[in-house]
């Protein structure tokens, strides 16, 4: 919901800068989602999907245009054509409020019959509702269900694409999920008030149709360094010719330097590994 919330703000100050009433949202096709403002200068999939629906809806036929993943002065110029042909305002520019992207023809929802463009509703009518993703797979319409988990940005480097999480269902029954996509920009959460990033989380197996909408929970269950140990980050030493170590307290009361390799920094701990280290050592963490 907080990042529903952030993009409906940032979508509302568009709406406001281009002084218009509406902006309605273009279908595209492409794997990679609509995740920053595509401008001249940036380059990535995201660019080269752009690039390929506007040659096939024909707005790229010109020379020097290329699918390429690169928004250059070409792009800009496709994307004028495009929006002036669909009545939009033109800036050259394509935001996350402008369009998105779906991996082929899919049914994203139903639309109450009879309303038109321009039309004043009452406040809080129902105009449509939200379901999950039917896409085609090997010729066939399969549904897609995903979870949006917002994770601290603090615990960033926890994640990974390809990694497996444990998605807890409201009844407190598990299912496995691997996580697909990290929305490189950060959003404000207004109800913590901290920075978090959207992780979506593909679910391995079709959870009950009726938890469709509610709120779950995500566990990290792989660990990213197997085999680590955990002290106190404060307990880390640098050493001079590189490299870190920590200060193992022997029975006799003597210390040693080992050095270690580094892993994750998570509430004040870091995850370590080294030849020397053994669960059980003491460290010498100074104050």
């Amino acid at each position: 919901m907080a990042s529903a919330d952030a993009s409906l703000v940032s979508a509302l100050a568009d709406l406001a800068a281009h002084g218009e009433t509406h902006r309605p949202l273009y279908l595209m096709y492409g794997a990679t989602p609509a995740y920053r403002k595509m401008a001249a200068g940036l380059e990535g999939p995201d660019v080269g999907q752009l690039e390929q629906n506007l040659a096939d809806l024909g707005f790229g036929g010109t020379e020097g245009f290329e699918v390429d993943g690169v928004f250059d002065e070409h792009t800009a110029a496709a994307v004028r054509r495009w929006q002036q042909a669909t009545g939009q305002h033109i800036d050259g520019v394509v935001g996350t409020a402008d369009v998105l992207f779906v991996a082929g023809p899919s049914v994203i929802g139903s639309h109450e019959q009879g309303i038109e463009p321009g039309q004043e509703l009452q406040v809080g009518r129902t105009l449509g509702s939200l379901t999950v993703v039917e896409s085609p797979e090997r010729d066939v319409m399969a549904t897609t269900q995903r979870v949006a988990a917002n994770l601290p940005l603090s615990d960033r480097d926890l994640v990974s694409v390809g990694i497996t999480v444990n998605v807890e269902l409201p009844d407190d029954s598990d299912i496995a999920g691997t996580v697909t996509a990290i929305n490189p920009s950060p959003v404000l959460d207004a109800q913590t008030g901290e920075n978090v990033v959207e992780v979506t989380i593909l679910l391995t197996e079709p959870a009950s149709p009726v938890w469709i909408g509610a709120t779950v929970t995500v566990e990290i269950t792989e660990t990213l360094i197997p085999d680590a140990l955990v002290v106190p980050a404060t307990a880390l030493l640098a050493l001079v010719e590189g490299g870190s170590a920590v200060e193992v307290l022997s029975p006799d009361g003597s210390t040693r330097l080992v050095g270690v390799e580094t892993g994750l920094f998570v509430d004040g701990d870091v995850e370590v590994i080294g030849a020397e280290l053994e669960a059980g050592m003491r460290v010498v963490v100074p104050r």
